[in-house]
């Protein structure tokens, strides 16, 4: 007679099969468990912990599937290392999932291309199914589920800041009539900021609409719509990752705007730019973009006149991974920030091949992992020493703070700010504007 343990391990194995076929399964079927990812991961490098190592993750995922999946583990388990889906190995497994940044830095020095970050999502994939997502990332995805944005901000809250907003954009331009349009139908780019823009880093938005005032951009804000983070892509839930990208394709649908341009945010970015036409089944009907990727394009046309004298102090940039290594855009920071500043230097790594700061993938919303958080970001941390920086500029909320964080915790002498606010310090609005 099944106990309810056995029929919970039967349904979880029938779920597990389901998400580690294709890919997945090819992936454990080519590591050989060289070690070679070992050196490229932030969080082995700074925490010294080898279950940190990418093909260790790879390793204890394979261990259940051999148990099921193939002969031998099914009649001697212990002879090919295979082990049962239990609450033991569902705790291990969500460690190990849950600590990964998803940053696919690991994907560039691996010799068979393992994209082990597509082996973290589906482990987080069957955490999900088990109702082991960590409760503070839960929170935040029912939040944004249930109540549409990460932070259960208002609508009355939302509105007030607006109004704030648009008061000091209208200090800073000298104009009275400058506003933050909302809800306006028509408009060429709906742009999108995260909750924490709203609540934490005002200046990003600020500094935005800064900018379209000076360009004359026909652009408009949602009052549906104001998060354009996708948790469920860090919680592992899928119908809610899917969900939450379907209803941010509406918006723009109903508001009949051409291009969705979404703020100082990597895996926002890289959700609706790579992967929703492969979530959602069906092609997008307007351009995506990130804030960055728009300004890089009106400084490259001449729209923009900026004064890099204001912004003096030595300036670097970190490369968000969902920005960069996954989502293509390594150029188009530079732009702005060589334009806008006065001295700009790189670290060492930059671009695809940049450190990962180790905030991304949701962990920074989990207490739990400060530890290691702040340890597995070392690597990044000594770059920035090195760099001799005094700003370190980035495009990207979860950079922001785990560098905030993480300038704190190693005694870095540095300034964090966003791209978007370094070029709106620099800009030189026209004359026909005031």
């Amino acid at each position: 007679m099944s106990t309810e343990a056995d029929t919970r391990t039967e349904d979880l194995v029938e779920l597990f099969e389901e998400r580690v076929k294709g890919p997945i399964e090819t992936y454990l079927d080519v590591c050989v468990h060289c070690g070679l990812c070992a050196d490229a991961c932030h969080a082995y490098v700074g925490t010294g912990d080898v279950d940190q190592i990418p093909s260790a993750r790879a390793q204890e995922l394979e261990k259940v599937y051999k148990r099921y999946f193939t002969r031998l583990g099914r009649v001697a388990p212990w002879l090919v290392g295979a082990k049962e889906l239990n609450e033991e190995v569902l705790d291990r497994l969500q460690k190990m999932a849950y600590q990964c940044t998803l940053c696919r830095r690991c994907a560039l020095y691996c010799p068979f291309g393992i994209d082990n970050a597509s082996m973290v999502s589906a482990i987080r994939g069957l955490l999900a199914d088990a109702g082991r997502v960590p409760a503070p990332l839960w929170e935040h995805t029912n939040n944004a589920y249930e109540l549409g944005n990460t932070l259960a901000i208002s609508d009355k809250v939302f509105l007030d800041r607006i109004e704030w907003f648009e008061e000091e954009l209208q200090d800073e331009v000298d104009d009275d009539e400058a506003t933050i349009p909302l809800d306006r139908e028509g408009a060429r780019v709906l742009f999108v900021p995260t909750p924490i823009q709203i609540m934490r880093f005002p200046s990003v938005i600020i500094s935005a609409a800064k900018i379209f005032y000076a360009v004359g951009e026909d652009w408009t804000m949602s009052t549906r719509r104001f998060d354009g983070t996708n948790f469920g892509l860090f919680s592992g839930e899928e119908e809610r990752r899917d969900e939450m990208a379907q209803r941010l394709v509406d918006e723009v649908e109903r508001l009949g705007a051409r291009v969705l341009v979404l703020s100082e945010c990597g895996h926002s970015y890289w959700a609706m730019k790579v992967a929703a036409e492969s979530w959602l089944g069906k092609p997008l009907s307007f351009e995506v973009k990130n804030i960055v990727e728009v300004i890089a394009e009106y400084i490259s046309e001449g729209r923009l006149k900026l004064d890099p004298s204001v912004n003096k102090d030595v300036v670097t940039y970190h490369d968000p991974c969902n920005l960069s290594r996954k989502g293509g855009l390594i150029e188009e920071p530079r732009v702005c920030l060589e334009t806008a500043t006065e001295s700009f230097v790189e670290m060492t790594p930059s671009g695809e091949h940049a450190w990962c700061c180790g905030g991304g993938g949701g962990v920074i919303t989990i207490p739990e992992y400060d530890e290691v958080r702040l340890a597995s970001g070392q690597p990044k941390a000594d770059q920035i020493r090195e760099s001799g920086a005094e700003v370190v500029a980035t495009a990207c909320d979860n950079c922001k703070l785990q560098i905030i964080n993480l300038a704190e915790h190693y005694g870095l002498d540095v300034s964090v700010v966003g791209v978007v606010d370094l070029v709106a310090q620099a800009l030189i609005l026209h004359q026909d504007k005031k």
